[in-house]
């Protein structure tokens, strides 16, 4: 076994769960811990701000009901706001659906390297 076989079933023993897929929640928290955690941090509270403003702009849209020019105003600004919260959680989805495949293919690398060498013909 050479130093690569050793390092794949290494990390692969680092895994919390020993092989079993983790649920939702280890999921998420695996992206706080992956390669990107301080990027993904910033978007996460990132999006939490954009998501107050979009309901702050939501009430704002609703008491200014008689005027229509400040009800469209507000009315846009709560549709962009979502937007950018909807497409900040499919980024974050994304991230964790490329987290899933890393940890298949770290298991198929495993699989590989530990099948004895067979007779080549």
């Amino acid at each position: 076994m050479n130093d690569i076989d050793r390092q794949i079933q290494a990390a692969l023993r680092g895994d919390d769960n020993g092989g079993a897929e983790p649920n939702i929640a280890e999921e998420v928290l695996g992206a706080f811990r992956g390669r990107h955690r301080v990027l993904s941090t910033f978007v996460f509270g990132f999006s939490f701000v954009l998501f107050i403003g979009a309901v702050w702009a939501g009430v704002k849209f609703y008491q200014s009901a008689p005027d229509l020019t400040l009800q469209l105003r507000w009315g846009g600004l709560t549709l962009l706001l979502t937007l950018m919260v909807s497409f900040i959680k499919v980024w974050f989805w994304l991230e964790m659906q490329s987290n899933r495949m890393l940890r298949e293919l770290k298991r198929l690398e495993l699989t590989v390297a530990s099948k004895p060498a067979g007779k080549e013909r």
